[in-house]
């Protein structure tokens, strides 16, 4: 398993040299790759240019959104489809071999019989594609009760249903544990377990109030891991590994619940809360071949410049 930070998962912004010495100086071993922003570098710059700064840094890339809508209409599908190969291309060429979809949990338009054999269907079209180039599919779910109010139909927001749709999908179709699903659901950290062997794509982690009941849960409650404990993050990381996960794990928390705190700290603390974590799990941690650069009090590098230098 490696430490993972993604700008989505954390919402982060800056330059890519930028948050690529963050992610290096804060104990992260690979990052999320934005494959549409990497497909617009590559078509004027090449690809080789676009992933320099991943190369030069040694991150491994982590998780790429998946560029289809699983749940559009039939003339939108088959677009998102026809440009999936040029950027699957792209995504082999970067070495990111994992990428991940959201589940709709609910429906106004699809039973959940007629939901469920619209995505295996789906799922098996967008396989074959991903199989080529050795890429996994992670789905993920939206667990909380809000996501779901007011559609006529419900559709797959707990394990339970991901793993049963996993079991019958794509054998390049996998499942992302999101440790604030497992919460959220009341679900036990058990049922990773039960995942096929080699369909565990990624884990999430954060945390929650301690207060609130899981299933009354908002999107906003979600907390960086470890900041109150109400979630055992450990206790995921330790299912994973003992189901030979050696993927990413990526920190989460909802955007409102990071405000007043700067970009770097940010990082800081997801990368201090990871490393505990992993302690906490038992779990060793590798050094670092990166010593990060030391600053004075303006920002500049004292020494020896950071390698990663400008854009």
């Amino acid at each position: 398993m490696f430490r993972n930070l993604s700008t989505v998962g954390l919402p982060l912004s800056g330059r890519p040299s930028e948050l690529i010495e963050l992610a290096l100086s804060f104990g992260f071993d690979g990052m999320d790759i934005d494959i549409i922003d990497f497909q617009q570098q590559a078509e004027v710059y090449g690809a080789a240019h676009a992933r320099r700064l991943m190369v030069s840094a040694r991150l491994k890339s982590g998780m790429f959104q998946l560029p289809v809508h699983l749940t559009a209409d039939d003339a939108t599908f088959a677009e998102d489809l026809k440009a999936l190969p040029a950027r699957l291309e792209l995504a082999e060429a970067t070495e990111a071999f994992r990428a991940v979809a959201t589940l709709a949990p609910a429906s106004d338009e699809h039973s959940f019989k007629d939901f469920f054999e619209l995505h295996r269907t789906r799922l098996h079209e967008i396989g074959d594609l991903l199989a080529p180039r050795g890429i996994m599919l992670g789905l993920t779910i939206q667990p909380e009760a809000e996501a779901r109010e007011g559609k006529a139909f419900q559709f797959i927001h707990t394990y339970e249903g991901l793993i049963g749709l996993v079991a019958v999908a794509h054998e390049r179709v996998g499942a992302v544990v999101d440790a604030w699903a497992l919460h959220v659901t009341g679900e036990s950290p058990d049922i990773i377990g039960r995942i096929p062997s080699g369909k565990l794509v990624e884990v999430r982690l954060s945390d929650a109030p301690r207060e609130a009941a899981g299933a009354s849960l908002t999107h906003q409650q979600r907390l960086m891991p470890g900041e109150t404990g109400a979630i055992n993050a450990a206790a995921i990381l330790a299912q994973a590994n003992a189901a030979g996960f050696e993927g990413p794990v990526t920190p989460w928390a909802d955007r409102s619940t990071l405000a007043g705190r700067g970009r770097e700290k940010i990082v800081k603390l997801a990368g201090d809360r990871l490393e505990q974590i992993w302690k906490d799990a038992g779990l060793p941690i590798l050094p670092r071949w990166f010593t990060p650069v030391a600053r004075d009090q303006f920002g500049r590098p004292i020494g020896e410049e950071a390698f990663i230098g400008a854009e």
